[in-house]
């Protein structure tokens, strides 16, 4: 069963380690069964799908998730009963890697799951002295290895069926590594804190690897870290490094986003922490894909934004007539059962969504309009708190719908402070609020979290607040945001009403 099933050996013989529990108030043993917890599960079967498909995967991830210990465990399990299996570990110096009775280095926590199975489960012939080295543990029946490798080492060892590259946005000439290691395995797991943008991870998890090949790891989804936990720990570091280590937020030390990572971390919390009731009329944006950039549909009924869908390939009557299904088939579920329907479409009608312009005018659906949106255009004459307009504030229809949106969310992690009773909550209406799939629901939840905190916001030269231009966010290593710009144009204000036609009577001689 064991040898089928790698999450059943995990449950019943491997153990984990934590010397804070020593200290802890009750106690508990700092040696216990390691009952995986289930996103732990998850990326079990995220490397099994990785393995199957022969390709390369990215784990983004808060620090103390257990993510070595799930990957130690792993490379454990594929060397007891896979025959021909060789893991490698990799990281930026030796000692992180291996280091004699150290249990934070990798072969030590290898060594401790190895350790404490029962004698019957370890290798016949196994000796400590003889197969247990300085960054290699061998099999004396089936010949595996799990090996380590550090620095501009990685990749020189020969051939590997499977590579973890660990804290893999710290690594040193990692373009180097990437090079070496690519000659060396099909599979490379590049796990992760993040590290600001624009190095060798942050370009692979935003543009070089697809959505089903990365892995968010955050700390909610840890059942030990509670709400109580975050207050606790945020108030004893810096706030650029909680954002970093913690909310894996890329952008930590970058000024001038228009929606923080904060924000939407606490957008995937607030749904958990109060009730959040669908509008039952829905609002849908499709953002249209060129080249080599997805079409993207995301549909939102008042605060709750439901799962984005993406295809790529883009065809311009495809994918007019996949927007209009997608509206047709969106639905949300309310507590009173009445029904939800999308009513609106808000397509990006510039460029190759100019396509789209023509097929949807000959593709109309019962009960739902559509509406081409020209994001350069001028903004609306909404009127803002401070008694401006729309067209006062912002240089273009774009900069107003990202900043509605911006607000939706600054409004939800004021919310969610609020709720927690923390400094600087303060209480909103539920229909300002804005709830949005976790990360954990998918690739599609994760690239629209991962993207929404991407673009920056600044004045042009008449004082006027613009967005980032998908150029500019190229040149710092960010592909284009096409799942955050989806829901964006949910925010795009409803087309005015076209003036009645006036007629001017000429009295005839």
């Amino acid at each position: 069963m064991c040898r089928r099933n790698v999450l059943h050996w995990f449950d019943n013989w491997a153990w984990t380690y934590d010397p804070r529990a020593a200290n802890e108030t009750p106690k508990r043993p700092s040696y216990m069964p390691f009952d995986l917890f289930p996103r732990q599960r998850d990326m079990v079967r995220f490397l099994d799908a990785r393995l199957a498909g022969r390709e390369d995967g990215l784990i983004e991830k808060s620090r103390d998730i257990g993510f070595t210990w799930v990957a130690a465990g792993y490379a454990l399990h594929k060397w007891l009963f896979v025959d021909g299996f060789k893991t490698t570990f990799g990281s930026r110096k030796e000692e992180y890697v291996d280091r004699l009775g150290d249990p934070d280095s990798i072969f030590e926590k290898i060594r401790l799951l190895l350790y404490r199975m029962p004698s019957w489960m370890q290798p016949e012939g196994f000796s400590s002295a003889v197969h247990d080295n300085h960054l290699r543990i061998l099999h004396p029946l089936n010949g595996n290895v799990i090996r380590g490798e550090a620095g501009d080492q990685m990749g020189r060892g020969g051939r590997s069926t499977l590579y973890f590259v660990d804290e893999a946005a710290f690594v040193e000439r990692a373009e180097k590594v990437d090079a070496a290691t690519s000659a060396n395995t099909d599979v490379r797991i590049w796990g992760s804190t993040v590290n600001g943008v624009g190095n060798l991870f942050y370009r692979k998890r935003h543009g070089q690897l697809r959505e089903e090949q990365i892995f968010r790891f955050h700390w909610s989804d840890d059942p030990r870290k509670t709400p109580e936990w975050a207050v606790k720990k945020r108030a004893g570091i810096d706030e650029a490094a909680w954002a970093a280590e913690y909310d894996i937020d890329y952008a930590a030390s970058i000024e001038g986003l228009c929606i923080p990572a904060k924000y939407v971390t606490a957008a995937q919390e607030i749904a958990g922490l109060m009730k959040i009731e669908p509008s039952v009329s829905g609002i849908a944006g499709l953002d249209v894909g060129a080249g080599g950039d997805k079409s993207v549909f995301v549909a939102r009924f008042g605060p709750v934004v439901m799962l984005p869908q993406s295809w790529g390939d883009p065809d311009t009557i495809e994918t007019a007539h996949r927007g209009l299904e997608a509206a047709q088939d969106a639905r949300a579920s309310r507590s009173d059962g009445a029904p939800c329907s999308v009513a609106l479409l808000n397509f990006d009608s510039v460029g190759v969504g100019a396509g789209v312009v023509a097929a949807l005018a000959r593709a109309e659906r019962p009960g739902l309009k559509t509406h081409g949106v020209n994001v350069g255009e001028s903004p609306s004459e909404t009127q803002w708190p401070d008694g401006e307009t729309s067209k006062e504030k912002f240089a273009n229809l774009k900069a107003e719908a990202w900043s509605l949106a911006r607000e939706r969310f600054k409004a939800t992690y004021e919310m969610v402070l609020f709720l927690r009773g923390q400094p600087g909550g303060q209480k909103h209406d539920v229909s300002n609020l804005i709830s949005i799939p976790r990360s954990s629901e998918g690739a599609e939840a994760s690239a629209l979290a991962s993207q929404l905190s991407a673009p920056k916001r600044f004045r042009d030269e008449r004082g006027k607040i613009m967005i980032e231009k998908k150029a500019d966010l190229r040149k710092r290593g960010v592909s284009s945001p096409d799942h955050a710009e989806a829901l964006v144009l949910t925010f795009v204000p409803a087309p005015a009403p076209p003036e009645p036609a006036k007629f001017i009577y000429v009295k005839r001689r």
